[in-house]
């Protein structure tokens, strides 16, 4: 019970961002795409770590943590700043995609060091959080989708200070 606990506090980092982020036109491929990525970064990242156990976690864990958040700083403003531009912004897509999964699921990786020095069950933790942050993701993109008819391009930016929040959080944490 207490990994799924877990997984679903691990997740809800991916559901604020994906709320953030999914206030851009997206079609439902592209939200798939982007909830499949996070998904499985909530299992790579977590799997590498539990597996290197203690040794990463004393040498880089905090650098880590801080490398996610500065991701997150520098996509909230780029939101934000579009909040002034005329242009319409574009979806994640290819290297964008990627480094928005890496960033949300960065506490997964130091979530993994900690669990793979108690020696809990990999497989089972691995796959919970990749479930819950998949499905979360999926959820928070299509809220937004909802939320951004209502809200506009204000609410991109207003999303883009929540990612600015959490990454300045993590950065500083």
């Amino acid at each position: 019970m207490d990994i799924f606990i877990l997984s679903l506090a691990l997740s809800a980092d991916a559901f604020g961002a994906a709320l953030a982020i999914g206030m851009r036109r997206m079609g439902l491929w592209d939200k798939l795409q982007l909830s499949a990525a996070v998904g499985s970064m909530h299992i790579l990242l977590p799997a590498a770590s539990m597996t290197a156990g203690s040794f990463l976690h004393g040498r880089f864990g905090d650098i880590l943590v801080s490398a996610g958040g500065l991701v997150l700083v520098i996509t909230g403003l780029q939101m934000m700043l579009s909040f002034f531009r005329k242009e319409e912004q574009d979806k994640p897509s290819g290297i964008g995609i990627v480094l928005f999964a890496f960033g949300v699921s960065m506490d997964s990786f130091s979530t993994g060091l900690s669990l793979g020095v108690l020696g809990m069950d990999k497989s089972i933790a691995v796959m919970s959080f990749g479930i819950f942050s998949g499905v979360m993701t999926m959820i928070g993109l299509l809220l937004s989708s909802r939320i951004n008819a209502a809200a506009g391009k204000a609410g991109e930016a207003v999303g883009g200070l929540f990612l600015l929040i959490i990454g300045l959080k993590w950065i500083i944490a």
